[in-house]
C-alpha cells in the first residue's frame, strides 16, 4: 500500500472516532511570542537530521486527534508513523516516533505516565511548551470574550481543517512547507476557525519577526504549497516610484478547496526539493 493512502486509512480511523472538522492550535504555538523568541512550531522544526518534522507533525496529529478530557494521546508509534507517512512505519518509522515523543515529553509538550506492565500512557500538555496541563483553546471563550482580567485575544486559535490529515496531505508535506501553511492559515483567518482572507500581503519579514523562519525555510515553503496548489500567489502592483519604477509585491491565498482533494501520486514527487 502506498504512504498516502496507508496515511489517509489512519485517518479515517481516527476521524470515526474523533468526529472533529479541525484542530485547534493556538496562535502562540504559531506566533513568536518574544521577538528574541521562536515560536514552539519553529522551535520544535529546527531538530536537525528530520527529526523536526517528525515532532512537528506528530504533536499537530495528536492535538487534531485529542478531543476530550484527559487528553490520553497514547497509540502505538506505529499508527502515529502510518498517519504522518513515515518510512518502514513497522521499524525505523515507529523508532522514529518514539524518538520523538521522548523529546517532546522532555520539552513538556507531552507528559507519560508510567504503568508497571503496561504500556506507558501519553497526554497532552499545553502545545506552547509552558509547562501547564492541556485545555482546549476555545474552552477560554467567557462571557464578554474575557477570562478574569486576560483579554480573548490572547487565547486566539487557528482551525487547521481535518483535510490536511484525511486526504494524506501531511504524509508528504516538508517541514517548511507544513510550517508556513500553518504561518498563512493564521495571517488567513478572520476569525477563529475561519481562514477567508483572500489577496494578503505576506512581507519577508514576517516570518522572521512573527514566525521565527529564516528566508530559506520560508522561500522553500511556500514554493512548495505553491506547487502543490495548497496555496496561490499572485504578484500585484500597488504603486509607482520615480522614474516610473514600479512596486509590486507577492499576495497569497488560501485554497481550500485544494486541500479537500486527494493530492496526485506523483504530486511529492516532483516538487521543487
Amino acid at each position: 500500500m502506498k504512504k498516502i493512502d496507508l496515511a489517509q486509512d489512519r485517518a479515517a480511523d481516527f476521524s470515526a472516532r474523533i468526529k472533529r472538522d479541525a484542530a485547534q492550535i493556538r496562535n502562540d504555538f504559531i506566533v513568536a511570542p518574544a521577538a528574541s523568541q521562536p515560536p514552539a512550531m519553529t522551535q520544535l522544526l529546527r531538530g536537525g537530521r528530520g527529526g523536526g518534522v517528525v515532532k512537528l507533525k506528530v504533536l499537530l496529529s495528536m492535538l487534531w486527534v485529542a478531543v476530550a478530557q484527559p487528553y490520553d494521546v497514547t497509540e502505538p508509534a506505529r499508527v502515529w508513523a502510518e498517519l504522518i507517512g513515515l518510512d518502514d512505519p513497522e521499524s525505523r518509522g515507529a523508532a522514529r516516533v518514539n524518538a520523538a515523543i521522548r523529546r517532546l515529553t522532555e520539552d513538556k509538550f507531552l507528559r507519560v505516565e508510567r504503568q508497571p506492565g503496561l504500556p506507558s500512557r501519553v497526554f497532552l500538555m499545553n502545545e506552547t511548551g509552558n509547562g501547564d496541563e492541556y485545555t482546549k483553546p476555545s474552552d477560554y471563550w467567557g462571557p464578554g470574550g474575557v477570562v478574569g482580567d486576560l483579554p480573548r485575544e490572547r487565547y486566539q486559535y487557528t482551525s487547521v481543517p481535518s483535510d490536511l490529515w484525511l486526504n494524506g496531505w501531511i504524509s508528504g508535506m516538508s517541514g517548511p512547507a507544513l510550517a508556513m501553511y500553518l504561518a498563512v492559515l493564521q495571517q488567513s483567518n478572520l476569525k477563529n476557525g475561519e481562514p477567508g482572507r483572500t489577496g494578503f500581503y505576506f512581507a519577508p519579514n514576517v516570518a522572521a519577526r512573527r514566525y521565527g523562519l529564516t528566508d530559506v525555510t520560508r522561500g522553500k515553503g511556500l514554493h512548495e504549497l505553491q506547487d502543490l496548489g495548497l496555496i496561490d500567489i499572485e504578484r500585484k502592483v500597488i504603486g509607482r516610484q520615480a522614474l516610473g519604477n514600479i512596486r509590486a509585491r507577492n499576495t497569497y491565498t488560501v485554497d481550500m478547496g485544494r486541500l479537500r482533494q486527494k493530492p496526485s501520486d506523483s504530486a511529492f514527487a516532483t516538487l521543487r526539493r
